[in-house]
């Protein structure tokens, strides 16, 4: 059990951080549905773990765990089923120096105004268009003609980059297709794969530039905070992003290894991650289906008659590892939400974390802005924090 200190500590917080300026620059680099509040698992981590102690986050996301983690000297693990997230989770912890993520930066931008300008029937005016070649599994009605094909370019010119480079280039072309696509309604239009409405014609080189700059400035942040807590000889802790479903990758943990699980598990029936990345998952070639069947919670799921019961066991099941996973009197951090449109299964919930063996030491409540909201109906969560 939590210390009393401790628990006084965390009571005293408030976890609305109502008109909270202080979000991670990395936080607005990719868009991400139900991404939570970066001041979340700083406070969580600053609190609960010392520098050097590992953080797992099972539901990781695009990555904000993982990035406070790094930026706090934490080591840290991130999983998730979605690729894309793992993709994202990567590039924004590389363990190297910001002034050499600069200096990659400034090489992938000038490559690309430079493929974006070569002469001939690229870009431009022409009779017939041009047909670049994109992967097979893109969906052209996504994009104008003229975005289709500097879109083929950029990929062409990502597909060749080597690492660290190519985990930069790639997350950056991922996040430049929802504003530049065709549809400008809401996401959910593009996560159902309805057709779009409205013939909008983003700048491909002009966001892949900006999202690059984001990438350099996030990095500069990162290692002015290292500089600030540690001095000038900076160390960058690693972050290892696992691809795969929580189960099966926390097996692969040793017993008794992590000091701190922090995560917010798929909200029940209220989003479909993999769906909602459906821009990326055509271009970089990744089958929606069977990951969707596999995801916890999904929306897709929500109008069976045994869904609420297959989430809290798919829940409880992974619980069951992390505190297989946890030192002894280490800390879960659970940051859960619901929709109130459909019946609370909190309680279930709850039952699930005592039964796999952690004690409930607190059940922190916090208000979700409109700004943030996934749907209308979550507007706030639960923290719950329990101790092996």
């Amino acid at each position: 059990m939590l210390s009393a200190h401790l628990i006084s500590r965390l009571q005293s917080v408030d976890w609305d951080f109502a008109g909270s300026t202080s979000e991670s620059l990395f936080s607005a680099i990719h868009w991400y549905p139900a991404r939570f509040a970066s001041q979340i698992p700083a406070t969580l981590i600053g609190l609960l773990t010392v520098p050097g102690e590992l953080i797992v986050d099972p539901f990781a996301g695009s990555g904000t765990t993982l990035v406070e983690a790094q930026r706090l000297s934490r080591r840290s693990v991130g999983i998730d089923l979605n690729p894309i997230a793992c993709m994202l989770g990567k590039a924004k912890t590389l363990a190297i120096p910001a002034s050499e993520i600069q200096k990659l930066i400034q090489r992938a931008k000038v490559s690309a105004r430079e493929a974006l300008a070569q002469p001939g029937p690229l870009i431009g005016n022409r009779s017939e268009p041009m047909r670049v070649p994109i992967p097979s599994t893109v969906q052209t009605m996504w994009y104008t003609t003229r975005v289709r094909e500097e879109l083929g370019i950029l990929w062409r010119l990502v597909s060749r980059h080597k690492e660290p480079l190519s985990a930069l280039t790639r997350a950056a072309f991922s996040a430049i297709l929802l504003p530049v696509c065709r549809e400008t309604r809401h996401w959910g239009y593009v996560c159902d794969n309805s057709t779009p409405h409205g013939n909008h014609s983003g700048n491909p080189l002009k966001e892949f530039c900006g999202i690059l700059d984001r990438f350099a400035a996030a990095y500069s942040d990162r290692d002015a905070d290292l500089l600030a807590t540690n001095g000038p000889k900076i160390s960058v802790q690693p972050s290892d992003v696992k691809q795969g479903d929580a189960l099966t990758e926390l097996r692969a943990i040793p017993p008794d290894s992590v000091d701190l699980v922090l995560t917010s598990p798929p909200y029940f029936g209220v989003s479909d991650y993999v769906k909602a990345q459906r821009l990326s998952m055509e271009w970089f070639g990744c089958d929606i289906e069977p990951l969707r069947l596999k995801e916890i919670g999904a929306r897709s799921k929500r109008h069976r008659v045994s869904a609420s019961r297959e989430y809290v066991e798919e829940l409880g099941s992974v619980l069951h590892e992390v505190n297989r996973c946890l030192r002894p009197k280490g800390t879960c951090v659970l940051i859960l939400g619901e929709s109130a449109t459909r019946k609370s299964i909190l309680e279930q919930v709850r039952t699930a974390c005592t039964n796999s063996g952690l004690a409930l030491d607190l059940d922190l409540n916090r208000r979700v802005s409109s700004q943030r909201r996934q749907a209308p109906s979550i507007t706030g969560e639960h923290l719950l924090v329990l101790t092996k």
